[in-house]
């Protein structure tokens, strides 16, 4: 099956909620939603206003505000290179890497890789914003430019995804393991993840029907591979 890369991303494993169906999600659960897994750097904290949300995420990674200030500068100067993608989509597995080792080094965070079957790429550039522009989110940047690089992550399996302003919401985030289990065969592999491609489309086909009630975007089998 061909693949494009979508980019990737350091996320933190978060312990399942309350309201996921704890027969079926893991204890742990990886998700490229940040409505579910926080992502690192975390932009909406260092572009905002607030100082006292600042100097928590600071204490957070126990940076000193010396590192804290090189952060932020380092989050500037490559967004406007576009190597990290808005909102924290990095371009390089080089650079998600770099960023990991020299601030986050107190978080245990993995480095997911997005990947999307070719068959698909032409619905969700439609869905967003086409054109390289600075205003283009990230996702969305890899893909266009990235059309003949080998996707270098290793594959836990399947997650429906939404896109939506750059960001993705999750299957999860709905509670639809629930649908799923009551109208389909639903089980996930032990990465946590859907197993097979046709599993996440029938999954898909679900999700993007109007009366469901998700959130209006396009739901596709997205692939999420750990880069070691």
């Amino acid at each position: 099956m061909n693949v494009r890369s979508g980019g990737y991303l350091l996320i933190e494993r978060t312990e399942r909620a309350d309201y996921m169906d704890e027969q079926r999600i893991p204890e742990f659960v990886q998700s490229a939603s940040a409505c579910i897994c926080e992502q690192h750097p975390t932009l909406d904290v260092l572009w905002g206003t607030s100082k006292r949300r600042k100097e928590a995420y600071r204490e957070r990674l126990r940076l000193s505000e010396e590192d804290f200030l090189l952060l932020m500068e380092w989050v500037e100067v490559f967004h406007e290179s576009g190597e990290l993608g808005y909102p924290q989509t990095f371009q390089t597995i080089e650079l998600a890497k770099t960023f990991r080792d020299r601030f986050f080094t107190h978080i245990e965070l993995d480095i997911i890789e997005l990947k999307l079957p070719v068959s698909y790429v032409a619905d969700f550039l439609a869905e967003g914003q086409v054109g390289d522009h600075p205003e283009q989110y990230g996702v969305e940047r890899f893909i266009l430019r990235h059309e003949h690089d080998e996707p270098l992550g290793r594959p836990l399996g399947y997650e429906v995804l939404g896109y939506e302003y750059g960001t993705f919401h999750s299957y999860l985030c709905n509670g639809l393991e629930h649908d799923f289990a009551e109208r389909f065969t639903f089980r996930l592999n032990d990465h946590g993840f859907i197993a097979t491609l046709e599993e996440a489309e029938r999954y898909c086909a679900y999700s993007n029907q109007e009366d469901v009630g998700t959130e209006p975007v396009l739901w596709l089998p997205w692939i999420i591979s750990k880069v070691e």
